[in-house]
């Protein structure tokens, strides 16, 4: 007489009579798939809204791009000129200029 043991697939959900004194698969059950009937209209104007959602997200990423670019150059003119202002001409102090 052999034992079989009914086991549910954790990954897709069938269910599998696996034999266990043999060690093997005594038959299994698909799983059982409840899929919701889509209007393809509706699906092509989701599809759409998709696509207009993503470029409007790439748009804004670009110019977000743009907008750092021109606020680091001017954030580097302003360190430059700050750096200009407070030279003194003299070379600063380095820790192997105190041996």
């Amino acid at each position: 007489m052999s034992n079989k043991v009914s086991v549910t697939c954790p990954h897709c959900g069938s269910n599998l009579q696996v034999d266990t004194e043999a060690g093997v698969v005594a038959g299994h059950t698909p799983p059982v798939y409840h899929s919701e009937k889509v209007d393809f209209d509706a699906r092509l104007q989701q599809i759409e809204s998709e696509k207009e959602r993503a470029a409007d997200k790439m748009a804004e990423a670009m110019r977000r791009e743009k907008d750092k670019d021109r606020l680091m150059q001017d954030r580097f003119r302003e360190l430059l000129d700050d750096t200009k202002k407070k030279d003194d001409g003299k070379r600063p102090i380095r820790d192997i200029d105190l041996d």
